[in-house]
């Protein structure tokens, strides 16, 4: 594109007048990715390339891509690539329904992993040579250095170990949003307060890799929140009990530091601490939501750390509308900041995450329905609960109309340990298990957790199992640990006779 081409508005947000001659379209740029190539992609929920991966899945000249990205979600990223067949595989979060449906129908291969060792993984070439990094950026400096969108993620490392960058700069995104950001920090510095900055808001860039820069107007439209059922309301309420519980026998500061992963139940939970008083809270977390955008403003959370603003259509205007307030309180740091196990210990996080299921012994499973089938991607939940000074996870006690037990007496899939695991909620109450041996946590998360309905079966399985297996530690019957499910697939329902 001829540089006298290009409107004054693109002029104002490409600062380097040399990087102007490589202006082109979504499908120039799409074109010099290659069969074969591995393309690590900007954004986390938020903050991905939309135009260049839409045009690559509509072309479909490039095929068996690996494709490498924190969590974006889009149909018009990871789903239109995935729907277009071009994936062979894909490393990173799990979360979009399309991807997730070809996933499970083995169309393309997936590798689920901590999201807090992404980072160090794609630097250490576990996934290969990267040939290709897509990043969104509202701004190029006058340096060369980019001002990514409302996310950060993986963007610094990919940009560093690509061999050629193609960027989009997306004008629906304002400019002024550089600030938000904190890049070139040390992984094992401290960052004492959320709202610290120890970098730059920044992503310095080798220009020579700059490979083309296409100018999209495409806004993040793909989150939304389902409504909220009295059920997730009631989890909520027992979780807020137990942090009342902390702070009133001196275990918990009362303006503690905590991390919330995404859901329904995060945002109930948010609420019912704005409900009961809470103000000064701190937030050092990997997704920050609508919600938590509305306690910031109210002064129930003062500060935050987050990867990705992941927020709905409508918080985003709130957030342009507001720029110096939320920069003043909210900090965007790349995933392995974020995620990272020095800054979780040293700020002694109270971690909220989410289960599909739990068995007796406090085991999680957050990913697969079954067993088999992947639900989500494992996220950086356990990156949290392994190393935060009280880790809580939520399920309903029972899904589909409560023909499914979520409390189980063993999980087919593992994704955080018993030993990773403080304490689980359910909307009947909570059990503490810090301290329990293996058969107390058994006997509290039954009596405290499960449904009703279920409750007396699973009172039978471990009393059976104990008769079985006589004093060893962890007691399971193993011809049966695994019925419930089996039952289900067979039947439809997990109900016992």
């Amino acid at each position: 594109m001829l540089t006298e081409k290009i409107s004054a508005s693109v002029k104002e947000r490409i600062l380097l007048p040399e990087l102007l001659d490589i202006v082109m379209s979504a499908e120039e740029a799409a074109s010099m990715i290659k069969s074969g190539m591995t393309i690590c992609t900007s954004g986390f929920g938020t903050g991905y390339p939309k135009a260049i991966p839409t045009a690559l899945a509509e072309s479909k000249h490039a095929k068996n891509l690996t494709l490498v990205n924190g969590a974006a979600r889009g149909e018009s990223h990871l789903g239109a690539m995935s729907h277009a067949g071009i994936l062979k595989n894909f490393f990173g979060f799990l979360y979009n329904e399309g991807a997730r449906n070809e996933v499970n129908a083995g169309s393309f291969e997936f590798s689920d992993l901590h999201l807090g060792q992404l980072i160090s993984k794609i630097k250490n070439g576990v996934y290969g040579k990267v040939e290709y990094a897509i990043i969104e950026c509202c701004k190029i400096k006058e340096d060369g250095s980019i001002v990514p969108t409302l996310s950060a993620g993986t963007a610094e490392a990919i940009a560093e170990v690509a061999e050629k960058i193609l960027l989009e700069v997306n004008l629906s995104i304002p400019a002024e949003v550089e600030g938000f950001h904190d890049f070139g920090i040390d992984p094992f510095a401290i960052i004492k307060s959320p709202a610290d900055r120890l970098g730059v808001p920044y992503i310095k860039v080798d220009t020579s890799k700059i490979a083309g820069i296409v100018i999209t107007d495409i806004p993040d439209t793909d989150l939304f929140y389902p409504e909220i059922a009295p059920i997730y309301n009631q989890i909520a309420e027992q979780v807020v009990s137990l942090l009342d519980k902390e702070i009133s026998e001196g275990r918990l500061p009362e303006q503690f530091t905590f991390q919330s992963g995404m859901g329904v139940v995060a945002n109930c939970v948010m609420l019912g601490l704005m409900n009961k008083g809470y103000k000064g809270l701190k937030m050092y977390t990997e997704v920050l939501s609508d919600q938590a955008l509305y306690a910031i403003k109210e002064g129930i959370i003062s500060e935050a750390t987050t990867t990705t603003l992941d927020i709905t259509p409508l918080f985003f205007d709130d957030v342009f509308d507001n720029l110096e307030f939320y920069k003043k309180r909210l900090v965007l740091r790349p995933l392995n900041i974020t995620n990272g196990a020095t800054q979780i210990i040293s700020n002694e996080l109270v971690s909220m995450n989410t289960a599909w299921e739990v068995d007796i012994y406090g085991n999680v499973n957050s990913s697969h329905a079954m067993g088999t089938q992947m639900i989500n991607g494992l996220g950086g939940s356990n990156d949290y609960s392994r190393n935060s000074k009280i880790s809580i996870f939520t399920t309903p006690s029972t899904a589909k109309r409560g023909l499914i037990s979520c409390i189980v007496p063993m999980v087919p899939h593992v994704d955080s340990t018993e030993h990773d695991v403080d304490v689980i909620a359910t909307e009947w109450g909570y059990a503490d298990l810090r301290g329990k041996s293996p058969k107390e946590r058994a006997m509290t998360i039954i009596d405290n957790c499960a449904h009703p309905d279920y409750r007396a079966a699973l009172h039978e399985y471990f009393d059976n199992a104990v008769s079985l297996c006589g004093p060893c530690q962890t007691p399971h019957d193993l011809s049966k640990a695994l019925s419930w499910h089996q039952k289900f697939l067979e039947t439809g329902s997990m109900k016992q006779d």
